[in-house]
């Protein structure tokens, strides 16, 4: 008896040690799962009887600077599907891939997957049209529903294209100021909270919770939507016309740097940019390299007026060529322009007169100006992708140092061409380039305004000003006439550089107006143009003068009107088979001014024709070639001042020999100028050699 109640006793008591034992395991096991990995389990048990779907942002508005919206975000429907609400994948499939143009095994497949996977909610298709979506809702589909989302949309399509970008599914910025100002335009997202069962339905008493999105800020940009539609539908008939290969115009308010259009052609429509080859959404402004040819003498001028190594008034001669460590370089004229002053060096884009200043400058300070005015680093202007040019000082010799003083050895950007010239027209300011204007709320309210800013002073305001003179003689007097607006004082400069291809040009020609008080600067770049004509003063100064002149007549820029009674009518005097410099003579005599178009010496055609009834004051353009005059009798050239080669040239142009007496520059010559003679008559040519100035 007593040892049957011991084991009984044993037994208790183990059981009541069994029983302790387990309590504090599972006391432990309760600690473990309640207080370690509460919040772990809390948030998956969250998960399980949850569902969060995003509430995407409504994206900033982008608008131009008179607030005309160029990009857009409205809502559209997106397709989502509840995998555990989906009964027969293979119907669902197929009555939602003809509507939504999607393959039905690749549905299929992503619908199984989700199912296996025990996803809540996929998405099927997003951002779809409102046409997709009736067709969808009159399917009325177990599990498939719809959530708001917002799309891009480009009211203006291509315009502006490679400043604004474009956006992804998720509304991200891809490109353009959508990528660079992304953060500011996207907004934070919102949130639908839902309960739902074991099986992934909505609780009919469940408890949801909506987190509003914050919107976006709105983008002003500098840009204006006319000044754009203009340089894009000018740019547009040039490349056609040259039958080009593409192009590129900016206009820039030199004051602030304010980017006004910024074209590029070919383009692209930004509401459907996977159509487009990638190549078309590079922005050729900011991110394309090219030489800039005789456009860059801007720069050497610049340099060597504040050096102080060459004056206006300063004589060059030019015989065709000039000779650098051996090295032949030729100018662009056949023959070259004789003694000119280097304000006529200027006017007529002489060639081996820039070397001269080139050298005169030497490598260092030459170096110290390219830079200055920025070439060789980025101008930061706020878009994407802008290369630094091409410039490598270390590689720079004696003949470098020559070519890339008229504008070759070098690569630049159009925005950093376009800054280095609104630099000369802020009197020596470089302003800093930039496209956006200030961030904005939905109320209209300014949160940040992008103010202008100046980089450096590269020259002096002396320099500049007298630099705006020698550009604006370009215009009114040499390679830049085409460019010309009536009524307005109009300064620039022609570029035509070759490409390493044999046979490819670009011409370009960048300049500013008014020229006293720039408001605007505008660069024109015409690349490969196949016509057979290539010179910028030929084919991108027209384009110019037809920007230039829409932009100050939007803007209101009064002409600068002469103060005096209506100007007389003049008769158009025949100035056919004379020699150039005569003609320009007897117009101004007659109250007329002239324009030179072509290469060579004699006048063969006139516009406009002689004996025509024009007001006094007017241009006559003079198309001149190197084929001699067939004139007679002949009227004798004015050959004051000329060299031996010169007057040789001209009189040989004419069709009349030459007697030289003495060396030196022409004196004076018998018969007189203006004489008529016959053909073959002899001129007897007194010259002497220059005075030296004593000290």
């Amino acid at each position: 008896m007593t040892h049957g109640s011991s084991t009984v006793k044993k037994r208790l008591v183990f059981l009541l040690l069994f029983c302790f034992v387990m309590n504090i395991v599972l006391m432990g096991r309760v600690f473990w799962i309640q207080f370690v990995r509460g919040d772990e389990l809390r948030q998956k048990a969250k998960e399980q009887w949850t569902r969060d779907a995003p509430v995407e942002p409504k994206r900033g508005t982008i608008y131009d600077r008179n607030m005309n919206p160029l990009a857009i975000s409205a809502s559209v429907k997106s397709v989502m599907a509840s995998p555990p609400d989906i009964k027969d994948v293979e119907k669902t499939a197929s009555l939602l891939s003809p509507v939504l143009n999607i393959d039905k095994e690749a549905l299929v497949k992503t619908l199984q997957d989700a199912k296996t996977k025990k996803k809540g909610s996929i998405f099927i298709k997003r951002k779809i049209t409102d046409e997709e979506a009736e067709a969808v809702r009159k399917l009325n589909l177990k599990g498939i529903y719809f959530t708001e989302e917002s799309k891009r949309f480009y009211p203006e399509k291509n315009l502006a294209s490679h400043v604004l970008g474009f956006t992804g599914i998720d509304s991200q910025g891809l490109d353009g100021v959508e990528l660079i100002y992304d953060k500011y335009l996207k907004g934070t997202p919102g949130r639908i909270i839902s309960e739902k069962d074991a099986l992934s339905r909505e609780l009919p008493f469940g408890l949801e919770k909506y987190i509003p999105p914050e919107e976006g800020l709105n983008l002003v940009l500098t840009i204006d939507k006319v000044i754009q539609y203009i340089a894009e539908r000018e740019l547009e008939k040039a490349i056609a016309e040259n039958n080009a290969k593409r192009g590129t115009i900016i206009v820039m308010d030199p004051k602030t740097g304010e980017i006004l259009a910024m074209a590029n052609k070919p383009d692209y429509d930004p509401n459907d940019y996977k159509n487009y080859p990638s190549s078309l959404w590079r922005n050729s402004a900011v991110s394309d390299v090219y030489e800039p040819g005789s456009t860059f003498k801007i720069v050497t001028s610049a340099a060597g007026l504040e050096e102080g190594v060459v004056r206006p008034e300063d004589r060059f001669y030019d015989p065709g060529y000039i000779l650098v460590a051996g090295v032949r370089i030729k100018c662009w004229r056949a023959g070259g322009h004789g003694s000119q002053t280097f304000a006529q060096v200027v006017q007529n884009s002489c060639n081996p007169g820039f070397v001269e200043v080139g050298s005169r400058l030497g490598k260092d300070k030459f170096i110290k100006y390219i830079k200055g005015f920025g070439f060789g680093e980025t101008t930061g202007i706020d878009l994407p992708g802008e290369a630094k040019g091409i410039f490598n000082p270390e590689k720079i010799g004696p003949v470098e140092l020559a070519t890339i003083s008229f504008g070759q050895g070098i690569s630049v950007t159009p925005i950093q061409l376009i800054t280095a010239v609104a630099t000369v027209a802020n009197d020596g300011k470089m302003p800093a380039p930039h496209v956006a204007k200030a961030l904005v709320d939905k109320e209209g309210k300014v949160i940040y305004e992008f103010k202008p800013r100046v980089v450096r002073q590269v020259i002096s305001k002396e320099t500049a000003v007298e630099l705006k003179k020698l550009l604006e003689s370009v215009v009114e007097n040499g390679t830049g006439g085409r460019a010309k607006v009536e009524g307005y004082r109009v300064a620039g400069k022609t570029g035509t550089a070759e490409k390493y291809a044999d046979g490819k040009y670009v011409a370009s020609f960048v300049g500013f107006a008014p020229a006293d008080d720039p408001q605007f600067v505008v660069l024109v770049i015409i690349d490969e143009p196949s016509t057979g004509i290539y010179y910028g003063g030929q084919i991108a100064a027209p384009v110019f003068q037809k920007v230039m002149a829409d932009i100050l007549k939007y803007k209101g820029v009064k002409p600068e009107l002469p103060s005096e009674e209506p100007k007389e009518t003049v008769k158009v005097p025949d100035v056919r088979n004379l020699y150039v410099e005569d003609a320009r003579r007897i117009l101004v005599q007659h109250q007329l001014s002239a324009r030179v178009e072509g290469e060579g010496l004699i006048v063969y055609d006139q516009v406009p024709a002689p004996d025509s009834e024009v007001k006094s004051g007017s241009t006559v353009i003079l198309k001149v070639s190197d084929s001699k005059s067939d004139k007679n009798p002949a009227t004798v050239p004015d050959l004051t001042g000329r060299t031996i080669r010169e007057a040789s040239e001209i009189l040989n142009a004419v069709g009349l020999k030459i007697d030289i007496k003495g060396s030196g520059f022409a004196v004076r010559q018998n018969p007189p100028p203006g004489a008529e003679v016959e053909i073959g008559t002899v001129v007897q040519v007194f010259f002497e050699p220059p005075q030296t100035k004593k000290e």
